[in-house]
This record gives structure tokens, sequence and C-alpha cells, in this order.
């Protein structure tokens, strides 16, 4: 073992949350990350004796305090700067996305008070969101769900 390269991190895993409007159409829910204040997902480490999915789920809910369907099947990755712009920056190789059909959102949640969050159509999210990789997952979420898939 190397013992100047530093450890990688472990795989995140992420809820991109969604809703159908009352016309058909798509909307997804984004948070701000407490670092760098950028529209993100909720998402985060796995959780011992959670699978991906439910990991994914738990994030939603600690971070955006939202309840919801996770769709068992990834639909995408994608990696990032936490912490962009600070000291302790760190490169996350791979955050492992599951959409989320957001049922139910709370008034009440572990990380209320700690992080903005927005319903916005495809093409806002696709805007405020400055991760390209997360942009395309976006982009191709919203192009699947509009054909009914």
């Amino acid at each position: 073992m190397d013992d100047h390269a530093p450890p990688l991190p472990a795989t995140q895993f992420g809820a991109l949350p969604f809703r159908e409007t009352r016309n058909g159409e798509v909307e997804f829910l984004l948070i701000t990350s407490r670092g760098s204040g950028q529209w993100i997902i909720p998402k985060g480490k796995p959780i011992p004796n959670l699978t991906p999915p439910e990991t994914a789920a738990r994030e939603a809910f600690e971070e955006a305090g939202i309840l919801g369907e996770v769709d068992p099947h990834p639909i995408g990755r994608f990696a990032y700067m936490k912490d962009q712009g600070q000291p302790n920056a760190q490169f996350i190789p791979a955050v492992e996305v599951f959409a989320m059909r957001v049922t139910q959102q709370l008034t009440l949640w572990p990380e209320m008070g700690q992080r903005s969050m927005v319903w916005l159509t495809p093409e806002q999210a696709l805007h405020a969101i400055e991760i390209d990789a997360l942009r395309k997952i976006v982009r191709r979420f919203a192009k699947t769900f509009a054909k009914g898939a």
C-alpha cells in the first residue's frame, strides 16, 4: 500500500426527487449543499445495513424532508468536488443516482433550516445545476419521463 496516496472516498448514493404536475409534466426537487451552496440532489455516504436505494431515500428524508418511492435501479453516476473552494475540499469520485417519486413532503426533518430547496421544471433544473454530469442525468430522465417510460 502506498503511504502517500490518500484513500479514495467511498461511493455515495443520491436521490433525484421528482413529482408529476397536474398537466403531466415532471418537476425536480433540488437542495443547496451546505458547503458551496450550489444546487444539488440529496446524497450521502453508504449507511450500514441499508441498500444503496434505501441510503438514497434516507438522505432525501434527512436533507430535504421528503418521502417516496425509490427505483431500485440507478439512473446514472456523477463525480463532484465536495466543499469546492474550501481548504478541505474533497473529490468524490462517484455518486450513484436513483430516481425517487416523491409522495410526501414533511414539515419537520433532521436538516431543516440548513439548506434551501426548490421544485423546478427540467429547464430550470438544468440551468441551476452546475455539475455537468448531474445535468446529463436530469436531462435524460426528463426526456424518458416525457415519453411516458
